[in-house]
């Protein structure tokens, strides 16, 4: 991008430009006019200017400059941001290039041109970009996905969460509000004592997920202390939400070993703006109201702005949905309380955004953001032992963050950034049994903070031919903690540490429009690499080199290599959690339809661990990616494709141990007797001594468990540790995604059609070096291999229309011969809107939308149910048991 120091759009400036290549042709605009234009590369390879002569005006110059390029640019106090021409569902002569228009106030209405470039001179001042610490420019040589604010609001969801698990990348499993007993074999997901959702970028799990907000960390929640609660973050403040499907540990340190999802906050309204929207199940009683109020102002120099969101939903009960199979108790009998059983459960939250600005000098701004949101969660579980029982959940979450930034232009070639931060969440849940007769409430308390504080200097190094080498350089240090209690009880976690790390990247363009070869029109080169120091782990470095290769117009190859660095989560490291149940194994092969491996093991008990393992170690990854942007424009006519590859080795990962054929952790014992090379030694032990049984009780930190008939420790036939969360060797998953966008201008309006698909190859686990490759893909609970989202959109005058189609594909309940086939699912929604203009009396600046999820009330695929973690007949990683929902909102602006 083109960066230069600031100056008023609109200054006489005589001038003239030749005919050139576009990019050329702006920053010899910027040069000789004193006013900054911010672009990409990518945006304006291939594109020419027309010549320009003796013109005195810079915002008519820069018009006749874009003139028949299909960009436009963005005026403001500030300067100019060039972008693809907004979508317009009618375009006229007077508005075919040029800076977008903004019409002359209305008598007694704001002067919206005034407003526009206040804003957009803030917006300039502070552009952020996922993926990089460089100023002012977004490399091209990963993958990202920027969703803005109208598509958020346009696709008909009502909270963050549910416009994630809308992207195909995005995987349903893990941690979410719809699992909440967790996930079997995916012990981090029973730690989701909040009923909480977190991004799961590539099925990996949402602590493979860095999930930012303004590019700055979060205090994650749950009791292991693994992920962001995307349900804490209100929808009606977000401006753009980026997916970065990319490894990032070079730029962000650990845990960006999928991605990084980084949501982006407004911060430059002004005015005020009134929401509310209130959808409900068609089937049901479900239904859920959401209520924003924003208001923001703007002076010389400064902006304020604040946001307050309620978000009310009721509960979705499993009597709401007949078609959906309720879970058997250990013994075989029926739940009768379906209407005790929530697939959703209900919440209610309250939250507020603050930010600002303020220019101090023509060098110093100082930024500022405070987000502070309360979460209240009611659910009703059912008990699945041999006789029913009913427990009541209350759970409140309070979470408060706040982030300072200075930023000093210490040259018009170099800036200096100094950013400060802190964030907290706490969670109180409060448990207790109501059936068949009220128990001992149970109360736990979890706490997690960090504070962080880190220092960049950015800016140009120096001219090659092709261009400017561009630099940054930081540190950074940062303090978490964590404690998890159950009141009454011993501590279950509690941990700190502290991360100090140093970083840097380079931007080195080798080729660009100013010495182009012949297939060779741009070439870049991008390297990054951070040096992190654990105070509980020691040090590591990650690298990540990426290239970009245009070998003609409008077409960018790109591919990139890095390596990742995930320690255990605090809740991991500082785990107490260890415990160990004491079964018959004839019980838990009747429940399971488990042969008998051998007539020695016929009437024996058997322990089985549980937890978290002492003496964890961090986790590593390698991430590949290769890919292509095509942009292509023709008239009326614009089309887009890309596609990218992904090969991701994620070593010594925390968790459970994988049982062939992907089936219950109960089944091992039954493989490891007949070959005991499918599992790492020491995960089953057969016929163990007083020895190794004292050495399994003399390593836990909860209480023994009974069950099934056992009542005391003894005749112990094995014991079964595929359970206890530890490092294993391997994940491995392989695939690739696709993006199509195709838009025209026709005599019926503005047409749009995308597509969002994800195909998976391989996703894999292995618990050792020695023992084979268990393949997860296309079994329930895991990630399927297809899953698409598509739209078709139309936009006439005020009205918008958008359908969109998802689609899973089929799988089956696990990889064995006599696995149950589980159908493909296919779902519609549609989103509908209609803005009354400034001339509408008390509608004006009014957008009233209608939209429904699931429009065909389709039901999600059945599965049979899971009787040890309370699963009902469907699967919650692949589907949702909402059906058709049906919403109504309204938005007006002051």
């Amino acid at each position: 991008m083109a960066a230069p120091a600031l100056a008023q759009p609109g200054d006489a400036t005589p001038f003239s430009l030749p005919a050139a290549p576009l990019g050329d042709a702006l920053r010899a605009f910027s040069v000789q006019t004193g006013v900054p234009v911010i672009f990409t590369e990518a945006l304006v390879s291939g594109r020419s200017s027309r010549a320009v002569k003796d013109s005195a005006n810079a915002e008519a110059a820069l018009g006749a400059l874009l003139d028949g390029t299909g960009l436009e640019a963005v005026a403001g106090a500030g300067g100019y941001v060039i972008r693809q021409k907004a979508v317009k569902p009618e375009r006229g002569p007077e508005n075919a290039g040029g800076p977008v228009p903004v019409p002359e106030p209305a008598p007694g209405r704001p002067n919206t041109r005034v407003e526009a470039e206040e804003e957009t001179d803030l917006r300039i001042d502070r552009v952020m970009v996922t993926g990089t610490s460089l100023r002012g420019i977004a490399p091209e040589s990963s993958p990202l996905q920027v969703f803005t604010r109208d598509d958020i609001l346009g696709s008909g969801v009502t909270t963050t969460e549910q416009f994630l698990r809308t992207l195909p990348q995005n995987f349903g499993g893990g941690s979410t509000e719809f699992t909440v007993r967790g996930l079997p074999d995916d012990g981090n997901s029973q730690r989701n004592n909040t009923y909480a959702t977190g991004a799961n970028l590539r099925g990996l799990g949402a602590g493979a997920t860095l999930t930012l907000v303004n590019g700055g960390r979060l205090a994650p929640t749950s009791t292991i202390g693994d992920f962001i609660d995307l349900s804490m973050i209100p929808a009606t403040a977000i401006d753009r939400i980026e997916v970065l499907t990319d490894g990032a540990s070079s730029i962000y340190g650990g845990d960006a070993v999928a991605g990084v999802v980084n949501l982006i906050l407004r911060e430059d309204f002004r005015g005020s703006e009134t929401s509310l929207r209130y959808g409900s199940a068609t089937e049901g009683d479900h239904a859920e109201t959401r209520f924003s109020q924003t208001f923001g102002g703007a002076w010389a120099g400064g902006n304020l702005m604040a946001t307050y969101e309620y978000f009310d939903r009721g509960s979705l009960r499993l009597s709401d949905r007949p078609d959906i199979a309720a879970p058997r108790l250990l013994n075989g009998g029926r739940i009768t309380v379906a209407d005790s059983i929530n697939l959703l459960p209900e919440q209610a939250r309250n939250s507020f955004v603050l930010s600002g600005g303020q220019r101090l000098s023509d060098r110093l701004k100082l930024s500022a953001t405070a987000l502070y949101s309360d979460r209240k969660v009611s659910n009703s579980t059912v008990g699945i032992a041999n006789t029913t029982t009913v427990a009541d959940n209350e759970i409140e979450s309070e979470s408060l963050a706040g982030n300072l930034l200075a930023n000093y232009e210490i040259s018009d070639r170099w800036g200096l950034s100094l950013e400060g931060g802190y964030s907290e969440i706490r969670s109180e849940q409060f448990q207790q049994i109501v059936q068949p007769a009220r128990g001992t409430p149970v109360r736990v308390l979890t706490e997690s903070a960090l504070w962080s504080v880190g220092l960049v200097a950015n800016g140009d190094l120096f001219e090659l031919p092709a261009g400017t080498i561009q630099a940054a350089v930081g540190g950074q240090f940062r303090n978490e903690t964590l404690r998890s209690v159950q009141v009454g009880a011993p501590v279950l976690r509690d941990g700190e540490r502290d991360i100090a790390a140093l970083f840097g990247e380079v931007q080195i363009p080798v080729v660009s429009e100013r010495n182009a070869l012949p297939g060779i029109r741009r070439l870049e080169l991008n390297l990054s690499g951070r040096h992190d120091d654990y105070s509980d782990f020691g040090t590591t470095t990650n690298p990540k080199a990426g290239i970009l290769w245009a070998p003609v117009d409008n077409l960018n190859i790109r591919s990139s290599y890095s390596t990742s660095f995930a320690p255990p989560k605090l809740g991991q490291s500082g785990a107490l959690d260890r415990g160990v149940g004491v079964l018959r194994y004839d019980f838990i092969r009747g429940v399971l339809n488990i042969p008998l491996p051998d007539p020695s093991l016929a009437g024996v008990n058997y322990l089985i661990t549980a937890g978290t393992a002492a003496g964890l170690g961090p986790e590593t990854s390698r991430t590949f990616t290769a890919g292509f942007d095509l942009d292509h424009g023709s008239g009326r006519h614009d089309l887009r494709f890309s596609g990218n590859y992904y090969d991701i080795r994620f070593e010594d990962r925390l968790g459970v141990t994988p049982v062939p054929g992907n089936l219950n952790a109960n089944f091992a014992p039954g493989f490891a007797f007949s070959d005991p090379s499918l599992f790492p030694e020491g995960t089953v032990i057969f016929f163990p001594g007083p020895d190794e049984i004292a050495a399994v009780l003399a390593s836990l930190t909860r209480p023994v468990t009974f069950a099934g008939g056992a009542t005391a420790i003894e005749n112990i036939g094995f014991i079964n540790n595929v359970s206890l969360t530890r490092n294993l060797a391997s994940t491995e998953t392989r695939g690739l995604d696709f993006q199509a966008a195709y838009e025209m201008d026709a005599d019926v309006g503005r047409l749009t059609a995308r597509l969002n698909a994800s195909y998976i190859l391989e996703f894999s686990r292995r618990a050792s070096d020695t023992t084979p490759i268990v393949e997860t893909l296309n079994t329930q609970f895991n990630p399927v291999d297809l899953h698409l989202r598509g739209q078709l959109g139309l936009s006439r005058g005020a009205f918008t229309g958008t359908v969109f189609a998802n689609y899973v594909d089929s799988y089956a309940t696990d990889s064995t011969q006599a696995a149950r086939p589980i159908r493909s699912w296919t779902t519609f929604d549609l989103a509908l809107s209609y803005r009354f203009g400034e001339d509408e009396g008390w509608l004006a600046d009014t957008v009233i939308g209608l939209s429904a999820q699931n429009l065909f009330d389709k039901a999600p695929p059945a599965t049979p149910p899971q009787t040890g973690s309370a699963i009902t007949g469907y699967d919650p990683a692949n589907a949702s048991p909402l059906g058709r929902f049906v919403a109504v909102d309204i938005r007006k602006s002051f």
